[in-house]
């Protein structure tokens, strides 16, 4: 009877009396077993109501030891993780300044032709705080500011390697493992296998391997092998087989375990006496990968490691450990007097010889990296051919140690497109053409990228608060230099 009667009541009153009594429990809760969302949601007003860090700046001056302003430095602003960028230019009095900086931890540092480099690291940033104004006493350079001239070295080793698979003996019969080249470059691991494959699958070593194997059925040398055409394939796999270990185990695979060069490195240069100790002592040494000469342990192990895999292929009669002992010990004596024929003959019936290995000369190569800074202000120069611009180079060029161009010297070049900065805040659109850098009383051509088939896009990097520009240029060709006095 209950039970009818509460059911008889109507749905809206009971829907009505359902609201009322969870809003009472809600009220009833205490605030700290509120719902966790809305607590943090109540926790987080605070800081939603805080601003964000406002920016701060860097700024200072540069001078000399004698206190005098240096104008047209360029300093360089970037975060201590090297994320980010920035550059401008010191004014007339010496002064710079970077505006609306995040904070944080930088590195300033300030370069300036004739002066050595200057660098402030871990310099603070902080919100809300003034950063006191840097005071930057920039020394006169040494002799020199000694940079890397030239390609990266695994860059340098491909270009030169190209050359040295030209060169062939009488212009037919392969010679690449040996370098003409004065200041070679280090091999890496997959270019000595490279030059090792184009030595042993070179067409003419699979015609000599052919002749060869011919004379040995003739004498019916190793006669286990039997006559016919069986008997001449048989001595032509063997053969084959022998130079294919002595060239990927004798002067590849060891070399590059031990970090070794497996070429010869043509000296050419002092008297007769000194050039044949070289040649001899060769035999015993080689040049590592690190560019210092080291005991030829490579060649030795791989000598050894190649007669002992030639033993499983070769008749047991054939005298396995003198084969080892001709192929170790006496190796040396054959080492050296193929390193004599190689200093004083060889060379003279060599084809393709590398055009920089024909001179003592030392060579600007191409691909050296020129920073340079641009002397006239791009942003008064709007439009298309907007004429020539004047580029001052920021640091000392050496080449094998020798200045060939100091910081402050000159290049020149043609603007076809300079566009000044929009009242958007846009970057300003340069091209540049026939740059050339002066070095000595010859200019040298220069080119955007680094390789001849990279991009044309010119990467630079526009002053702050000036419409000058720092940009990284590469030497377009090949330039030979007068000898160092």
């Amino acid at each position: 009877m209950r039970f009818a009667q509460i059911a008889a009541i109507p749905t809206g009153i009971m829907a009505a009396f359902g609201v009322i009594f969870i809003a009472g429990l809600a009220s009833a809760q205490p605030a700290s077993t509120q719902p966790a969302a809305s607590q943090a949601a109540s926790d987080d007003r605070p800081e939603t109501a805080q601003s964000p860090q406002a920016p701060g700046s860097i700024g200072g001056t540069v001078k000399d030891a004698s206190g005098s302003a240096v104008a047209g430095a360029v300093v360089t602003l970037e975060t201590a993780a090297s994320t980010a960028r920035r550059m401008t230019a010191t004014d007339q009095a010496g002064s710079f300044h970077f505006a609306k900086v995040q904070p944080g931890a930088y590195t300033v540092a300030i370069a300036a032709p004739g002066f050595a480099p200057w660098t402030a690291a871990s310099v603070m940033v902080r919100a809300d705080e003034i950063q006191p104004p840097l005071s930057a006493v920039v020394q006169v350079a040494p002799v020199s500011t000694k940079v890397d001239v030239g390609l990266p070295q695994h860059e340098l080793a491909a270009e030169q390697l190209k050359a040295e698979e030209k060169q062939r003996l009488l212009g037919i019969f392969p010679h690449y493992f040996v370098s003409y080249e004065p200041n070679a470059a280090p091999l890496t691991a997959s270019q000595k296998f490279q030059l090792g494959w184009k030595t042993v699958f070179d067409p003419v070593p699979l015609v000599t391997t052919g002749i060869s194997a011919g004379i040995q059925q003739a004498r019916n040398s190793y006669p286990e092998f039997g006559q016919g055409l069986q008997g001449y394939g048989t001595r032509y796999g063997v053969q084959y087989a022998d130079r294919l270990s002595a060239a990927f185990i004798g002067h590849v695979v060891m070399q590059s375990v031990f970090h070794q060069d497996p070429r010869y490195f043509y000296k050419g240069t002092g008297g007769i006496r000194s050039r044949a100790l070289y040649a001899i002592a060769t035999a015993f040494v080689c040049k590592g990968d690190n560019g210092h000469w080291q005991p030829d342990y490579s060649d030795v192990l791989g000598g050894m490691a190649a007669g002992e895999i030639s033993s499983l292929y070769h008749p047991a009669t054939s005298r396995p450990v003198r084969r080892l002992f001709d192929n170790v010990l006496v190796g040396f004596g054959g080492g050296a007097g193929r390193n004599l024929f190689e200093e004083f003959l060889l060379r003279k019936f060599t084809a393709h010889v590398p055009k920089t290995a024909e001179s003592s000369q030392p060579v600007l190569r191409e691909g050296t990296p020129v920073s340079l800074v641009s002397v006239n202000d791009l942003s008064a120069k709007a439009g298309e051919n907007a004429g020539p611009i004047e580029f001052l180079l920021t640091t000392d060029l050496q080449v094998g140690g020798a200045i060939v161009a100091k910081a402050g010297s000159k290049a020149w070049g043609k603007v076809n497109y300079a566009g000044a900065p929009g009242a958007g805040g846009e970057a300003m659109h340069v091209g540049l053409e026939r740059v050339r850098l002066q070095v000595g009383n010859a200019q040298v051509p220069l080119r955007s990228s680094q390789l001849r088939q990279g991009a044309d896009g010119l990467a630079y990097h526009q002053l702050e608060n000036s419409g000058r520009i720092s940009v990284v240029l590469y030497v377009a060709q090949n330039f030979p230099l007068p000898p160092a006095r």
